[in-house]
């Protein structure tokens, strides 16, 4: 292997592509053989080790070269920066503020308890918190390093980017296919700490209680809830292509409504046997009552309470969800008549 072939193979370990590696080398190795070529017809001699190295210390070192090929190795670049920051801003604000609530209920329904119980059950409500926080980000760093690969980032410009501000654009409608970058954003992060939290984390959902130094939880979710997991996870991950789609698109078309809303259908259809099957709550009377924190009667209220307003919740997520089925069949049959006019 003479020094080009060596040089040509640094330069291709350093390449981040795995697609096109190939060709990139074998460019760099056809172009570097033609000057040592043209070199060598000018000095009227056959081209030698020396005249190689000559060629190549010119041509640059080969972490140098790479990088010509990947002039912006950022995880997260510029472009998309503004956006990272807007959505880590909003998940981590609701995160706290939710937990930050959860960990004030839980201590106000516990038992009464010493300086030292107190300050641990706080400690361990923000240790809770940060945690969360932490799982959040490292979610929302590989939501948008994914974005970064797989949307152009000419979908990212900023408004008074590279243009100049008309004052007549204040007369414009808004187009109704338009969508707002944050808005898939939004979804793809939230549905990946949806993914994260009811597949590898479901202990996190409970209601803990204290007894002595020791915490305990009570289980929120039955077995009912888990066996149709997999199938929500189907739905949840139909919801981040889409979003995805959307993303590269910058608006709604016929195909990506045709897919929301047979999306939505499948959501609806899920929610009908989860609202008419055996129940998804753990929260009973009976587990209440076995909690020691509440007594026969406040435990069968707010059981009974419980049960029926997870059943409303499904049943107006159920309403809610046919609503923008009924919008949505609108806007496409609106949509394919403009299109054929």
């Amino acid at each position: 292997m003479n020094l080009i072939d060596r040089y040509v193979s640094e330069v291709g370990k350093r390449l981040p592509l795995v697609k096109g590696r190939k060709d990139i080398e074998k460019e760099l190795h056809s172009t570097l053989e033609d000057m040592l070529e043209d070199r060598a017809q000018k000095a009227g001699r056959a081209a030698d080790e020396a005249m190689e190295i000559e060629l190549l210390k010119e041509y640059g070192a080969p972490e140098k070269v790479a990088a010509t090929y990947n002039p912006q190795p950022y995880l997260i670049g510029p472009r998309m920066y503004p956006f990272f920051l807007m959505v880590l801003k909003i998940v981590t604000a609701v995160i706290t503020i939710v937990l930050l609530v959860l960990t004030g209920v839980k201590i106000a329904t516990m038992s009464p308890m010493a300086g030292p119980e107190f300050a641990k059950a706080i400690g361990e409500g923000l240790l809770g918190i940060v945690s969360a926080v932490i799982a959040a980000f490292g979610n929302i760093v590989l939501v948008f390093a994914i974005l970064e690969r797989f949307v152009p980032t000419a979908e990212f410009k900023m408004d008074d980017e590279e243009k100049e501000w008309d004052p007549a654009a204040l007369k414009k409608e808004p187009e109704l296919d338009e969508i707002k970058i944050w808005e898939p954003i939004l979804a793809i992060v939230f549905t990946f700490i949806a993914l994260s939290i009811f597949n590898y984390n479901p202990q996190l959902i409970g209601m803990y209680t204290i007894s002595g130094d020791k915490w305990s939880s009570i289980p929120v979710l039955t077995e009912a809830f888990f066996r149709w997991l997999p199938w929500i996870n189907i739905g949840w991950i139909a919801e981040i292509v889409l979003n995805g789609i959307l993303l590269r698109t910058g608006r709604w078309n016929i195909p990506t409504r045709v897919f929301s809303i047979g999306i939505k259908i499948f959501q609806i259809i899920i929610g009908f046997f989860l609202l008419t099957g055996p129940s998804i709550l753990a929260v009973t009377p009976k587990s209440l009552l076995a909690s020691g924190i509440f007594d026969a009667d406040a435990a069968q209220t707010l059981g009974t309470m419980a049960q029926t307003g997870v059943r409303a919740l499904i049943g107006l997520i159920i309403f809610v969800t046919v609503i923008d089925v009924i919008k949505a069949v609108y806007k496409l049959i609106t949509q394919s008549s403009s299109a054929r006019a």
